[in-house]
């Protein structure tokens, strides 16, 4: 006995072409389950199961993949921001057309990717760098090596190989990231810091001397500055509330010099968290290497 075209269609991962349905179920009993709701159309050719995701099934309605963002909150990463539109990626020679609220993009696209309807973590990663602002880029960079999809290595290797436009910016992202980074808030305040040409951050940094122990989102521990992406939601309780305040008073009786910034400052008021971050950097220079002087035939000279 022939099986139901719907568990042809789960076995194929959920997604399966006109051909290799009909070829083990027929076209009668594929036709059957289409009308009693148990597989759906989603395009010309192509049929998923009815519990498909919706971004998932319009990417293989089009025969293509999620991409950039859609692809980054398909794998689960954070974001700085959601995506109002869907970003599709086909392969290249396939034609689209037009469509309100679609990005569009081709590429040279695995048969891995095609079946699974979405573009592989690294593929992700580097094409949110090529595209997108530094900030948010930086944000899937971050949650992607957090999550473990990715490795530095790998995404350097990638970023390396291409020679697609936008590398540079790229190469930046993948240059920067960092995994430490707790959520897209840290990473969005960490590219401020980066693109004011300040360097020696480093996300999560713990702070250690007597009687204090302290973990910072950002931290310089040779300026002993540092910056926290304080959300509204964090503190929960008083105690909480009360224990952060303690945390920043010890920090600042051992020398530090701290900023604190809320999620409205840092997508809403970049450029007062850029002067605030390099007024701050500014108050612990961080002191140059001393030439030394040596006298050669009597003369002077610097080393």
């Amino acid at each position: 006995m022939p099986l139901p075209p719907h568990h042809v269609v789960a076995a194929l991962g959920g997604v399966a072409s006109y051909r290799r349905v009909v070829a083990v179920c027929g076209r009668h009993a594929l036709r059957r389950a289409v009308a009693g709701g148990q597989i759906l159309r989603l395009g010309r050719n192509r049929y998923g199961l009815p519990g498909l995701d919706a971004q998932l099934a319009a990417a293989h309605g089009h025969r293509a993949c999620l991409s950039h963002l859609s692809a980054a909150v398909h794998h689960g990463w954070g974001v700085l921001d959601p995506p109002r539109d869907l970003w599709l990626t086909l392969p290249r020679g396939h034609k689209h057309a037009p469509r309100a609220g679609t990005v569009w993009s081709a590429a040279t696209l695995s048969d891995a990717e095609v079946a699974a309807g979405v573009t592989s973590p690294a593929r992700t990663v580097l094409d949110c760098a090529r595209s997108l602002p530094f900030a948010a880029a930086l944000a899937v960079a971050d949650s992607a090596l957090r999550s473990g999809a990715v490795t530095p290595e790998e995404l350097v290797e990638l970023a390396q190989a291409t020679r697609a436009p936008g590398v540079v910016a790229a190469r930046s992202v993948v240059a920067h990231a960092d995994g430490r980074a707790a959520n897209p808030f840290e990473s969005g305040l960490r590219a401020i810091v980066l693109e004011v040409g300040l360097r020696g951050f480093v996300p999560q940094l713990v702070v250690t001397g007597p009687g204090l122990f302290a973990c910072v989102d950002l931290g310089d521990p040779e300026r002993k500055v540092a910056f926290e992406a304080d959300g509204y939601g964090v503190h929960g309780t008083r105690r909480a509330f009360a224990h952060d305040l303690a945390r920043h008073d010890d920090l600042q009786s051992d020398g530090w010099v701290t900023r604190r910034f809320a999620f409205e400052h840092v997508f809403r008021r970049r450029g007062w968290v850029a002067r605030q971050v390099l007024t701050a950097a500014a108050q612990r220079v961080v002191p140059a290497p001393r030439r030394h002087r040596t006298r050669v035939n009597g003369a002077r000279k610097a080393s």
